[in-house]
């Protein structure tokens, strides 16, 4: 005795906190890539980043379509979608002679 009643689609609550990749990218070339929360402040991935790289965090500056990353900013806050790239810079300071 079979009872196979279609199962409906199960109404799951909508979750504010989707998991995307986010890609961080060297002037180099060199590309690590972040699963995270879009709720996730950046301080954490550029943390994890710079310990990666053995970076300075002082030294490094993260943009994406050209503005500035701000530490307390989270992937929401930039409407980033998954594989959206970040470009990592050295910052250079001092100039010519």
């Amino acid at each position: 005795m079979s009872s196979a009643e279609p199962e409906g689609p199960k109404q799951e609550p909508k979750q504010e906190t989707e998991q995307l990749t986010v890609v961080i990218k060297e002037a180099s070339g060199d590309e690590i890539q972040f699963k995270v929360k879009n709720t996730t402040k950046f301080q954490k991935i550029f943390k994890t980043f710079c310990e990666k790289k053995a970076l300075n965090r002082d030294t490094v500056r993260f943009n994406f379509d050209g503005e500035r990353i701000n530490d307390n900013q989270t992937p929401a806050d930039l409407e980033m979608e998954d594989g959206d790239i970040i470009d990592c810079m050295i910052e250079q300071t001092g100039g010519a002679c």
